[in-house]
């Protein structure tokens, strides 16, 4: 079982998965504050019970400098550190599959399609309009997005459940896979539409083992309807699809798998599903 499903999970909604459960959604991850007062992650009200965390310790990007420095020794140090910290409340982020996705965007509110700050900063792709946008925010951060122009050049285009659902199908058809971004654990306020090498977010997690959490899914594919098409591995973002030279199927390695299912919703024959992670004794823990 993951974490969050432990902490925050409520079992009357969606199985006890943790993005699941409205209150998730419902928290105000926002306060006025002093000038000059500092901005310590999704900040909690005594009425919630949450903390906001603080940490403390090397970052991603003394990581990163490291490696760029050829600092091989000081790298080894950070890295297990980095990791041991992803795996608890440092959670930023968890993929789920567009079935998933769906039933996300059912529970939050206001939902307004964005500019992905990712693609800016990795290709100098400066989305500017509603037909470029890539990145979707949710929740009441949507209530102020104006405040941050360089976050926000292109704007935001506001849509009802019906619309995101459209374009959020739009984005597995062209391979993107759906990534909920935390504000501090357990709150979502994004919703990210990542690929290799684009996104932050599933670099972190392919190359360092850091940040994007595993979906509670895994593929699993059904060798008598697989004709090798191919079609599956393009799409596949994390490595996890090959195929075998001997009998030219679909290979997934169910420990790299992210459970993502873009593998599945782009198969022509239905060959590809996806199976409980938990229900599985080897994959149970493999987050």
């Amino acid at each position: 079982m993951c974490w969050l499903c432990d902490e925050y999970g409520a079992p009357e909604h969606g199985n006890g998965l943790w993005y699941l459960n409205p209150y998730n959604y419902a928290r105000n991850m926002y306060k006025l504050r002093l000038p000059g007062e500092g901005y310590a992650g999704a900040e909690a009200g005594p009425e919630t019970g949450a903390r906001p965390e603080r940490r403390e310790g090397p970052t991603q990007a003394d990581l990163t400098r490291a490696i760029e420095e050829g600092n091989g020794e000081e790298a080894a140090r950070i890295l297990p550190i980095l990791q041991e910290r992803s795996k608890r409340g440092g959670q930023p982020s968890q993929v789920v599959p567009l079935e998933d996705a769906d039933r996300v965007l059912e529970l939050c509110s206001p939902i307004g399609l964005i500019a992905c700050i990712c693609r800016k900063g990795a290709r100098a792709i400066d989305e500017r309009n509603e037909m470029e946008y890539t990145c979707m925010g949710m929740g009441v951060g949507m209530l102020k997005w104006e405040r941050w122009p360089e976050r926000y050049k292109g704007g935001v285009k506001f849509v009802n459940v019906d619309e995101a659902k459209e374009w959020n199908h739009l984005m597995d058809k062209r391979g993107f896979v759906h990534i909920l971004m935390l504000f501090g654990a357990p709150y979502i306020g994004g919703f990210c539409q990542c690929d290799y090498p684009d996104c932050g977010a599933i670099r972190s997690a392919v190359d360092f083992g850091l940040g994007s959490m595993k979906s509670h899914w895994v593929a699993q594919a059904d060798y008598d309807k697989c004709n090798g098409c191919g079609i599956c591995a393009s799409r596949c973002q994390f490595g996890a699809l090959k195929f075998e030279v001997t009998s030219q199927k679909a290979n997934i390695d169910q420990f790299k798998c992210y459970g993502c299912g873009l593998c599945q919703t782009g198969c022509p024959r239905g060959a590809i599903t996806l199976f409980d992670r938990t229900k599985i004794p080897a994959l149970a823990e493999v987050w």
